[in-house]
């Protein structure tokens, strides 16, 4: 047994399904464990019974200097008979805009208004578009008793309302709606994106929605696609803390203290992404995320895959170099350098030829155009 599985071993993951499970009870077991996820990490993911309705408010047929194709769309929910809307925009290469058969489209949740986050033109550039939703005009990212955007759209209770994160990453899955009806853009080949934060709720968003045919999280970490169990970091009790108590349901944090006993770990995330195209990028510097427990999780959810008759992640030697106390080490057993300080054991280098893709750059948290190349270049390599 190498490295890698003596580690996963030590965390004593739980199994998302025992390994000689008849194809029918198999896919039971799928959608308990969806359950499972919904009810104790994001709340009860909103909502049963809800209407949408869209409106184009807007349309720059020359923008970025006449390269691009904007359109302002205003999305509105109605739920338990309350309305609450919320604004994203797509912005198409002119070459691809208004037909399908172009090289694909970035779903991407942003930290800020600007489209990409600032990176449009590059992403635009390579023959991609964006459709851009600024995630607190979904719902706000500060404690606000669930007063605002979607948050005001459900009924609260303290036991098993939705998170943030569920808010979120159901508004993403609202503006994927627009993208299949209209046509606007091939929504085969739509990729939903996302840095910290946002890389939990495009996990969340490809793990309950299988339209996507591509879920990229970036430095996602705790209550992303890092494992809880033996993480380094950001615990489950960080999370806890007033800025970042309501990401999540109010269950999970009843384990706080034994996250041991959670009844889940994060590879169930990439479990219930399978067959599906996943991308998990790390930074070796990025110590609060843990980029080791991003890679175990990968490595851990690639069972599910090979069973769903997908190859998962491709493990290999000559990219995968393991990092403890300081130093690299390759499998090899050559070559140290440095990591940074703050990372004592982690992974460094890339798989991009599975289904599960994985890289881990140097440095530290942050959504750079190195990352977003990565996963262009990974939507390349499997014509997604």
């Amino acid at each position: 047994m190498d490295r890698i599985q003596r580690e996963l071993e030590e965390r004593r993951l739980p199994d998302f399904m025992d390994k000689e499970m008849e194809e029918s009870v198999f896919s039971e077991k799928r959608k308990k464990q969806k359950r499972i996820l919904r009810d104790v990490l994001y709340g009860k993911m909103p909502f049963m019974d809800y209407e949408t309705t869209f409106r184009e408010t807007g349309k720059d047929p020359d923008a970025y200097g006449g390269r691009a194709v904007l359109y302002h769309v205003l999305v509105t929910v109605s739920v338990y008979g309350k309305q609450v809307s919320f604004p994203f925009q797509i912005i198409l290469p002119k070459k691809a805009a208004g037909r399908t058969g172009e090289k694909g489209t970035f779903l991407y949740a942003g930290f800020t208004p600007v489209a990409g986050d600032g990176v449009a033109e590059v992403v635009l550039e390579r023959g991609y578009g964006i459709v851009h939703v600024f995630y607190q005009d979904m719902a706000a990212d500060f404690p606000d008793g669930f007063q605002s955007g979607l948050g005001r759209a459900g009924a609260r209770n303290p036991y098993h309302s939705a998170g943030k994160v569920a808010l979120w990453a159901f508004g993403l899955c609202r503006v994927m709606d627009y993208l299949e009806q209209t046509g606007i853009v091939d929504s085969g080949r739509v990729t939903v994106m996302g840095h910290s934060r946002l890389g939990k709720t495009a996990l969340a968003a490809g793990a309950f929605d299988d339209r996507f045919s591509l879920t990229a999280a970036i430095q996602s970490g705790a209550g992303g696609i890092a494992l809880f169990r033996g993480k380094k970091g950001e615990q489950l009790s960080d999370l806890y803390k007033e800025h970042s108590r309501e990401w999540f349901g109010p269950g999970v944090y009843d384990y706080r203290e034994r996250v041991e006993e959670l009844p889940f770990d994060q590879h169930f995330l990439a479990a219930l992404t399978a067959p599906r195209n996943l991308l998990i990028g790390s930074a070796l510097r990025d110590f609060w995320a843990d980029p080791l427990s991003e890679y175990l999780s990968c490595v851990a959810g690639t069972e599910i895959y090979r069973r769903m008759g997908a190859g998962g992640l491709v493990r290999k030697a000559e990219t995968e170099t393991v990092l403890f106390q300081g130093k690299a080490y390759t499998k090899e057993g050559g070559g140290e350098r440095e990591p940074g300080e703050g990372c004592t054991w982690g992974i460094a280098g890339e798989s991009l030829d599975g289904e599960i893709g994985w890289y881990c750059r140097y440095g530290t948290h942050y959504l750079s155009i190195l990352d977003w190349e990565q996963v262009i270049r990974y939507r390349e390599i499997h014509n997604l």
